[in-house]
């Protein structure tokens, strides 16, 4: 099981402090949403970003979710930053477009993920399961932190780890507390995205470790 906190509801103030706090509670990897403004209705970060935490914590691995449908301009961005892993949104581009930057995140060894919105059919997955390393499951609709965890995931989590044979892990973001970790985690879901979880509370270390001890 892998825990990988989001970095959005981290006061921007405190970005570098609540980074290094995670990463000595054991975290190794970190989410960075990607919001453009156009396909989801707010903004967040940039390369740039990506490029200064890589330089800051160099052995952490990033994950992009990229909530963008300008995947010609960020994609090669991103990857130039230093991203290890990617991941697209199902809805953000057509099939052939998603088939390209499937294939040159994998040219450039960079991790590709597949993004499903909470009302796109599971099904869907079967087209791309040869070229992805992993598989996110929103369990709220993207654009905004700190929302409820929609209780349908539960049963399309169950669907994507059937249709993948469980060969592709299933990461679930969105929602994320101690109930709905193990509502995922019973469903199938191996990455588990936190952020106002884990970043909003009193302790950060307190939260890393109740999530951690859910997920065991």
């Amino acid at each position: 099981m892998v825990i990988a906190p989001s970095i959005l509801n981290i006061n921007n103030l405190n970005l570098g402090k609540d980074i290094q706090m995670a990463i000595d509670c054991g975290i190794s990897r970190f989410h960075i949403d990607i919001m453009d403004g156009h396909f989801v209705p707010n903004l967040s970060f940039g390369p740039q970003l990506v490029s200064d935490f890589k330089k800051t914590f160099p052995t952490t691995e990033v994950e992009v979710h990229l909530m963008s449908n300008n995947p010609d301009v960020l994609v090669p961005a991103f990857v130039k930053a230093g991203a290890q892993i990617v991941l697209l949104h199902y809805e953000a581009m057509n099939e052939n477009k998603l088939n390209y930057w499937l294939d040159y995140l994998k040219e450039n060894n960079v991790k590709a993920g597949l993004v499903l919105n909470p009302d796109t059919a599971i099904s869907v997955l079967q087209k791309f399961l040869g070229k992805v390393d992993q598989i996110l499951l929103m369990t709220v609709y993207p654009g905004f932190g700190g929302q409820e965890f929609i209780p349908e995931s539960s049963s399309r989590i169950k669907q994507a780890v059937s249709l993948s044979t469980g060969k592709v892990p299933i990461e679930v973001d969105g929602g994320i507390n101690k109930q709905t970790a193990k509502i995922a985690k019973d469903a199938g879901a191996k990455i588990f995205v936190a952020g106002s979880y884990l970043f909003c509370q009193n302790s950060i270390k307190k939260q890393i470790t109740e999530l951690e001890g859910i997920l065991q």
